[in-house]
């Protein structure tokens, strides 16, 4: 008779001989241990494995076909309410098949019906379907919101830059939404990136945290083509140190400009605020 454990080494030994086949097969890469109890480890690579066979097809196919052609009606046989429920029957029709839809922003439901069954449906995805898998889509993809990205940057400095997250290689803060490279003084003028990065980086080890009380944004300016702003703040923190015994008071007006990123969303490429000098 076979015990548990006697069960459990005969399913490492093959999800071993799985990962193996799968690295020889697709160029997978896999860790030579694993946390996960041997059954979890073996559906978890049946999975890898249908999804590397249907990735390898390189099939492509549009979300109406993916949803395999669900019936419809157009805008103008729908009134108001009618659009409602209507948005609502087909959004979960889509996520019953594997679509999911959602908006960062205030979109009214005409507008989101409009947008499925005239954009949405006709959009080419990977013609991928693996159990428990959802392909999520956002309305903002398609028609990004300026406003929304300024302010997700600006919150994004306050709160994890300033908030003194690391960044992913652990040698230096989270200036995710930072331009770096192209960043310039409250003058115009160009500052390199390895200079930027150390004053950044220096300002923030000086304290041992910051404490925002305000950060409104009074005035936000941005030009007609989308791809310049200028975002007037008034800003209000404190700087902690000593151990939280002693602190700073900064307030008064920020400055931060902003432009598109080069992989969406905007960023940060001039700052001036209380404290921080660049």
């Amino acid at each position: 008779m076979t015990s548990y454990s006697d069960k459990d080494d005969d399913q490492r030994i093959e999800n071993g001989l799985k990962k193996k086949a799968l690295e020889e097969k697709y160029g997978a890469h896999f860790s030579q241990h694993s946390d996960l109890p041997p059954e979890m480890e073996s559906d978890w690579l049946k999975h890898i494995e249908l999804f590397e066979q249907q990735y390898a097809q390189q099939k492509t196919t549009t979300v109406f076909d993916y949803l395999e052609q669900p019936s419809y009606l157009q805008l103008s046989e729908l009134n108001d309410a009618q659009i409602s429920e209507e948005l609502h029957r087909i959004l979960t029709l889509m996520n019953e098949g594997g679509i999911s839809l959602s908006a960062l922003c205030e979109v009214d439901d005409k507008e989101l019906y409009r947008f499925i069954i005239d954009e949405l449906f006709v959009y080419e995805m990977d013609d991928m379907k693996i159990p428990g898998m959802m392909s999520c889509f956002t309305y903002e993809e398609f028609h990004p919101n300026a406003k929304w990205d300024i302010n997700q940057a600006i919150d994004y400095f306050f709160s994890f830059t300033m908030g003194k997250h690391e960044n992913i290689g652990g040698d230096g803060y989270d200036l995710l939404y930072i331009d770096s490279k192209n960043f310039i003084s409250h003058k115009g003028e160009a500052i390199p990136e390895e200079r930027l990065i150390k004053t950044i980086n220096n300002f923030l080890k000086s304290f041992d945290s910051f404490e925002i009380i305000k950060k409104e944004i009074e005035t936000l300016e941005l030009n007609e083509e989308k791809t310049d702003a200028t975002a007037y703040l008034d800003m209000e923190y404190k700087a902690i140190y000593n151990s939280g015994k002693e602190w700073m008071d900064y307030k008064g007006e920020a400055i931060f400009k902003l432009h598109p990123g080069n992989y969406g969303g905007w960023e940060i490429y001039a700052m001036d605020f209380p404290g921080l000098e660049l």
